[in-house]
């Protein structure tokens, strides 16, 4: 029997972000199916927060890390480069190293083109993986078209969640989650997830919550916009719960009625997929993979470009409708999309 594959995920920094998170759970499950993975960091986190990963270096390109991942590479069969920063530091690291890498595309690239020169240096770094790994066909799509990579060098594989630890909730469940967070037991409940960042609009988000009458909002989540969506709370400062970085969102999901998510640019969206796997109907706007993975639930897709009235008339509909209940066949779980990036890695170390 031929040993097996070895694989090194690199992600950018320790941050308990999307990406971050999403490459160390793809290790856990390769791990799981008899691929072993390790997972480096480029970077340390910024807060006390961080992900289960080695941290190899100070930042994504300076020499010292560049030389460690070399290292760590070497003893690798492949390395998945995981997010945007491991792009250039796995295309330098591992020249004359013979060692593959896949990048890992996490949203569609043509939308942080910045000029000419940026797009030739980006193709070229593209051009340096042995595959290319988009989130969604249109995704995938935009590279070949973008950086004019062939086809046969592109994937689409989904992001996933674990399908044994997001289900829906009971009614013990919710009750008890109401309770922890301060909500009213009969009270509508919605739940805005991720970073608080410019393209999430948390504050567009809070104003058109605000103009649902009684509705609570449960903010889980951090950032540099979390000022600007407080000062937009002050008109509803009783409704509006601020959790911060939440380590466990399942209570979050589990007090929730909708799941709202307002971002002006999105790739795919972990914390939509949790709803899904929750059985919590979502309202988003229509950006990224979003609307295939409302399509796996239940929802309402809105244009990039609505506003807190149109926002808030969604989210009264979608409070007014019967719950999703939960989802049978999801196809963004690591039970099946782990399964795919084993045939994936098995091909590129052959």
């Amino acid at each position: 029997m031929s040993n097996p594959v070895k694989v090194l995920v690199v992600i950018t920094s320790a941050n308990r972000r999307g990406a971050e998170l999403e490459g160390v759970e793809l290790a856990t499950h390769l791990s799981a199916l008899g691929t072993p993975t390790q997972v480096v960091a480029l970077s340390p986190s910024t807060s006390a927060a961080a992900v289960d990963a080695e941290v190899i270096g100070t930042s994504p390109l300076h020499l010292s890390t560049l030389r460690a991942l070399r290292r760590r590479a070497r003893r690798a069969d492949v390395v998945i480069a995981y997010g945007s920063s491991s792009l250039p530091a796995c295309s330098i690291a591992l020249i004359g190293t013979r060692v593959p890498f896949v990048y890992r595309s996490i949203g569609d690239p043509s939308r942080w083109i910045r000029g000419g020169v940026h797009r030739v240096r980006t193709a070229l770094l593209f051009h340096r993986a042995r595959r290319v790994v988009a989130l969604w066909p249109a995704a995938a799509d935009s590279i070949r078209r973008t950086y004019r990579l062939s086809i046969s060098r592109i994937d689409v594989i989904p992001n996933a969640r674990d399908a044994a630890r997001f289900t829906p909730a009971t009614a013990d469940q919710r009750a008890a989650a109401r309770q922890h967070f301060g909500v009213p037991a009969d009270a509508h409940v919605v739940a805005f997830i991720g970073a608080l960042s410019v393209e999430k609009r948390p504050a567009l988000a809070v104003e058109a919550v605000t103009d649902v009458a009684g509705a609570h909002l449960l903010i889980a989540g951090d950032g540099p916009a979390r000022a600007d969506a407080e000062v937009a709370a002050m008109a509803a400062t009783d409704r509006m719960h601020f959790l911060g970085s939440v380590a466990d969102v399942q209570p979050v999901l589990h007090a929730a009625d909708v799941v709202l998510s307002t971002s002006s640019t999105e790739g795919m969206p972990g914390s939509l997929i949790e709803a899904v796997l929750c059985g919590v109907p979502i309202v988003a706007t229509d950006v990224g993979a979003v609307a295939d993975v409302v399509a796996a639930g239940a929802g309402t897709l809105l244009s990039a470009t609505a506003d807190v009235a149109t926002i808030a008339a969604a989210v009264r509909q979608q409070l007014s409708t019967s719950a999703a209940g939960p989802q049978p066949d999801c196809p963004f779980t690591w039970q099946r999309v782990a399964a795919q990036w084993q045939l994936l890695i098995t091909a590129v170390a052959t």
